[in-house]
């Protein structure tokens, strides 16, 4: 198990899933879920293939929460921890962590999720893959099942708290290490950790990097002085301060309108968005299980969990580039690309289902081709935009942007070229930051063309709607 130091990332998180290995997998998940759709079946089948997505696909959150969706069903929620504080009975587990071989690590973890989905022994080997690979909602995922299945277990809460902090989960970190210094008096780790995690927090606030499992005795003692300093103030100004009417906020307005009338889907989405907004992404979750609940599985629930899930992933980056321009470093560089990679592949996953769903959508198959271009996929990109084109001519513009960006991302130099200059034809669709990339794009192609001609009359266009558009100033010159 980990001790709290951090990982490296493996190369065993560049795994690739192809468009067809991805088809492959959609086929297991749809069959399990039409299984489980049913009063009884057979739960080991449906883990096999279940799991077989999520050994292949291991940073695919919608897969490992089917999963363990199954194996709830299939234990009908009895939760059980392990029975045994070692690695009894898991050779090959044991075997994967101490060589650090992270995916064997889930593959063998997964297996033995079989027979007991909540095993903490197991569920802690695949939280330190999940850390080393990057999976970190995948990762939250299974720590969840093993406090579930150990909730007095101080082990559990000590691995999960230190997880949590590391993955910029500040608050709910600091929560659970105050819990373990209630029940431990003056446990140094603790105090330690919810000072140095506070410090954390204040600094992800201002955009700076943060620096926990890197602790400074002297700033958390700060920290601590500080803070027992302020609730003094707090409590002296309650004191004086006369009795005034209590108003509620927003949320706690929806909060009330939820009880008073649970029948309000809207009410239930409007909370969860406001959680959104403050980048409080469980309690927004809390909220979509708790009408999950009362309203059962719909489009519109499975459609918001989905942007809840990107939206997560969006604010994860961009934490990371806060981080990264705040304080350059290899790993923070690194952390930057990963949740990038995380962010495109969940989305591609998303948009795929939703173009499933909603074939005729336009929007979404658009959607879908960005996606496509994002993760390097340029042919089936090329088909969709092409697909959306015929199909309405108001979106021709934007989509042969997409499709010439693809073209010349496969070096399709001169056909990009041609794809650019048909868009510009119907550039009267495009809004004021698509037509000046559609131009931004043109100009610096036909510049690598030796299109002389061209290249100036495009970057000049463009020029004169944003002359500080990214470096066309620098390019013009050239051109003279």
């Amino acid at each position: 198990m980990s001790d709290g130091g951090s990982f490296s990332v493996s190369e065993d998180a560049d795994y690739e899933v192809s468009p067809a290995l991805r088809t492959q997998l959609q086929r297991l998940f749809d069959h399990a879920t039409q299984m489980m759709s049913k009063p009884k079946y057979d739960y080991d089948y449906a883990h096999s293939l279940l799991g077989d997505c999520c050994k292949k696909d291991p940073a695919n959150l919608v897969y490992v929460e089917k999963m363990l969706e199954n194996l709830d069903l299939k234990f009908k929620g009895k939760k059980k921890g392990s029975l045994f504080s070692g690695f009894g009975g898991k050779g090959g587990l044991k075997k994967a962590l101490s060589a650090k071989k992270w995916q064997d690590v889930i593959k063998e973890g997964i297996d033995l999720l079989k027979s007991n989905p909540y095993d903490s022994v197991t569920l802690r080997a695949m939280v330190d893959a999940c850390e080393a690979m990057r999976y970190n909602e995948v990762g939250l995922r299974y720590m969840k099942n093993a406090m579930d299945g150990s909730p007095g277990d101080m082990e559990v809460m000590r691995h999960c708290a230190r997880y949590l902090g590391r993955v910029g989960q500040f608050d709910q970190a600091i929560s659970l290490w105050h819990f373990i210094e209630e029940k431990n008096r003056g446990d140094k780790e603790a105090n330690q950790m919810i000072s140095q995690l506070t410090i954390d927090r204040e600094r992800r606030a201002k955009g700076l990097a943060t620096v926990t499992n890197r602790i400074d005795p002297a700033d958390a003692a700060k920290v601590r002085r500080r803070q027992a300093g302020q609730a003094g103030e707090r409590k002296s100004e309650v004191q004086e301060r006369p009795a005034t009417k209590i108003e509620l906020n927003a949320k706690q307005k929806l909060k009330a309108k939820i009880e008073a009338d649970p029948d309000q889907l809207e009410n239930y989405l409007k909370l969860m968005d406001l959680w959104v907004d403050e980048g409080k992404f469980f309690e927004a979750e809390a909220v979509w299980k708790e009408a999950q609940a009362h309203f059962g599985d719909s489009i519109e629930l499975t459609e918001k969990q989905e942007d809840l899930l990107i939206l997560k992933a969006r604010h994860r980056y961009k934490m990371a580039e806060n981080q990264a321009s705040a304080q350059s470093s290899p790993q923070l560089l690194d952390l930057v690309e990963t949740a990038k990679t995380d962010l495109n592949r969940l989305e591609l996953e998303i948009y795929t289902k939703r173009n499933e769903r909603h074939p005729d959508d336009l929007l979404i198959k658009y959607e879908l081709g960005l996606r496509l271009k994002r993760m390097g996929n340029y042919e089936q990109a090329e088909e969709l935009f092409d697909e959306i084109s015929l199909a309405d001519e108001k979106l021709l513009a934007i989509c042969y942007l997409g499709k010439g960006e693809c073209l010349q991302a496969r070096k399709k130099f001169v056909t990009a070229m041609e794809t650019y200059e048909e868009a510009l034809n119907y550039a009267d669709t495009l809004s004021s930051e698509r037509l000046k990339l559609l131009l931004y794009r043109a100009g610096v192609l036909a510049q690598g063309l030796k299109e002389w001609t061209s290249a100036t009359s495009y970057l000049k266009r463009l020029e004169k709607m944003d002359p500080s558009y990214k470096d066309v100033k620098r390019r013009l010159d050239k051109l003279k």
